[in-house]
């Protein structure tokens, strides 16, 4: 019987908990809670309503808000795209002049592509380079307001990095500047400090599929205190307080209010587990030559660790590695494998870039995987940067 590989990229999609998975199926069947909940005329209905509500809740109570802050959506992306596009179209229709918007060059690509669209709609974007850890901070974003800037839209903790950026003092920056603030927090919910209603950012992106709940659900919260005006992207019936039409789902809603509540109450001895498995990984990859850790050392969520390796060919990397399941921060295009946007954006040439492994940790990493993967990548990597040695001799460089 083989061995399955070690499963080491939690930060594109996580398993989900079979706690989480009993309260979808309750939602599932002719028993359960299967109804649409916007039925008004039957208890059915009330019941699947209930549900959503009561699951409103938890994902508004693990970051500190209110129920009627959260709206949900299919996923971070909508949630991001919702949030700037949104915002726009709101702010446009009341005549609001502003059209500055400021993000950074290592943000997701739901957020990059919402600001190259708006660039055509006439915006200006403004894409602020990080600190060489990945960061942003205060002192680079204040250099890049201008007095139409209207949104700021930058991630507490970067997917590629695990790098966090104090998110609270970039939007206390903003709200002195009568500027929303949004942040995008799928890779940091659960883990870093996302107490929103004592902080001024308007607005956060929120999914499940990064803790451990079902793919294919997200919210936004958007502080009421703050009058952040937005106009829905879906129309059809109304639901979401008018934000978000559709039919809500709600067993997928049940999951993601699962998930939350999990993360709530576990989220702490879940991080200090993680962070220790990470660290003993980090430890392991210390003693390989040409290593290279990238992000912040200090300023960082619990699961993610991004390397890159000296000397190594990156086409050659993953397939080198058949014993684990990470992901190499890049995008593949065709039969080409493009330098991550996040490596270049810090400095990594593209070849460096290339030869650069995300190995993320989650809920069920053991630390009988993180000795495999390590004797995996101890192995390996010294044999890559040979071959590309003996490579470079016979072209005479």
């Amino acid at each position: 019987m083989s061995t399955r590989p070690v499963y080491l990229d939690y930060a594109a999609a996580t398993p989900t908990d079979p706690r989480v998975i009993e309260e979808m199926v309750k939602c599932l069947s002719i028993d359960g809670t299967f109804a649409n909940p916007h039925a008004k005329d039957h208890v059915y209905g009330w019941q699947a309503a209930e549900v959503v509500e009561q699951n409103r809740e938890r994902v508004a109570a693990l970051i500190g808000v209110s129920p009627l802050e959260i709206t949900f959506t299919s996923g971070a992306t909508e949630s991001n795209n919702l949030a700037l596009l949104g915002l726009y179209q709101a702010l446009k229709a009341r005549g609001d002049p502003r059209c500055h918007i400021v993000t950074d060059r290592i943000e997701h690509k739901s957020v990059l592509e919402c600001c190259e669209a708006l660039e055509k709609e006439g915006c200006r974007v403004t894409y602020l380079t990080p600190r060489k850890d990945g960061s942003i901070d205060t002192q680079l974003l204040a250099e890049a307001l201008e007095p139409d800037t209207f949104l700021v839209s930058i991630a507490q903790a970067n997917s590629v990095l695990g790098t966090v950026s104090d998110v609270h003092a970039l939007a206390a920056l903003c709200k002195s500047k009568g500027i929303f603030f949004h942040t995008d927090t799928a890779q940091s919910a659960g883990y870093v400090q996302t107490d929103f209603e004592h902080s001024d950012v308007t607005m956060a992106t929120l999914t499940s599929e990064k803790i451990c709940g079902p793919k294919g659900v997200g919210a936004l919260y958007v502080k009421r205190s703050a009058a952040v005006p937005l106009a829905p992207l879906i129309s059809g019936g109304g639901q979401e307080r008018g934000l978000r039409g559709g039919t809500v789902p709600t067993h997928q809603i049940a999951g993601m209010g699962k998930a939350f509540e999990i993360m709530q109450q576990e989220g702490r001895q879940d991080a200090e587990r993680i962070a220790a498995l990470r660290l003993k990984l980090e430890q392991g990859l210390r003693e390989l030559p040409g290593i290279i850790f990238n992000g912040s050392a200090a300023s960082r969520v619990p699961g993610i660790l991004s390397v890159s390796f000296e000397g190594v060919d990156g086409h050659m990397l993953l397939p080198s590695l058949p014993g684990i399941a990470a992901s190499t921060g890049s995008a593949c295009a065709s039969d080409d494998l493009k330098p991550s946007y996040v490596l270049k954006a810090i400095g990594h040439s593209d070849s460096l870039a290339r030869a650069s492994l995300r190995l993320s940790l989650g809920r069920w990493t053991t630390q009988e995987e993180i000795e495999r993967a390590l004797l995996e990548i101890q192995t390996v990597i010294p044999r890559l940067q040979q071959a590309g040695s003996m490579w470079n001799v016979k072209q005479g460089t």
